[in-house]
């Protein structure tokens, strides 16, 4: 009695084409995965220089959902920091609070959400370093929808006014 193996190829090839024929018997058809990618559009992107010791930062932008279904702001990440969150910066009976949005933030279709100071913004804990006014700082925006994004901050100075328009635009 002989044995016969498959090459590794063979195997996924037969694998692939037994699966493509008991979807077309069934009469389905695989859906294409749909991009998302151009859906949320990122201007605007900045931060603000930390003193020289500072352990926080945080980020800035615009972002506007292009597509025709409402989606969110689930994650964000920061090549500068150990770890960054979406925060919500509210006035509650006098006092300035500051705390994690666990559910992110929704953007619906054709609706622009600003993330400021004083707003909604980007928490950036646990600097490697200090940020310096001029440098590009990059991270990753997640959205439930359309996936990772990219993003890359253009850092100001300390105090200094926020760019106005024309920064950066990604999809």
């Amino acid at each position: 009695m002989r044995t016969h193996f498959l090459p590794t190829n063979a195997i996924l090839t037969t694998l692939m084409t037994a699966a493509a024929l008991t979807l077309a018997a069934y009469g389905a058809e695989p859906s294409p995965q749909a991009d998302h990618s151009a859906t949320m559009v990122i201007d605007n992107a900045w931060s603000r220089a930390t003193p020289g010791g500072a352990t926080v930062g945080a980020g800035y932008f615009t972002v506007t959902n292009k597509g025709t279904a409402p989606d969110r702001l689930i994650g964000v990440t920061s090549a500068v920091a150990d770890h960054a969150e979406v925060h919500e910066m509210s006035m509650r009976n006098g006092v300035m609070t500051m705390r994690p949005l666990a559910q992110g933030i929704e953007i619906k279709p054709g609706e622009t959400v600003q993330l400021t100071p004083g707003g909604n913004h980007v928490m950036m804990f646990g600097l490697k370093h200090s940020l310096k006014a001029g440098e590009k700082v990059k991270g990753t925006l997640t959205f439930e929808k359309a996936g990772t994004v990219n993003i890359e901050y253009a850092v100001q100075g300390i105090g200094g006014p926020p760019p106005h328009g024309g920064g950066m635009h990604m999809h």
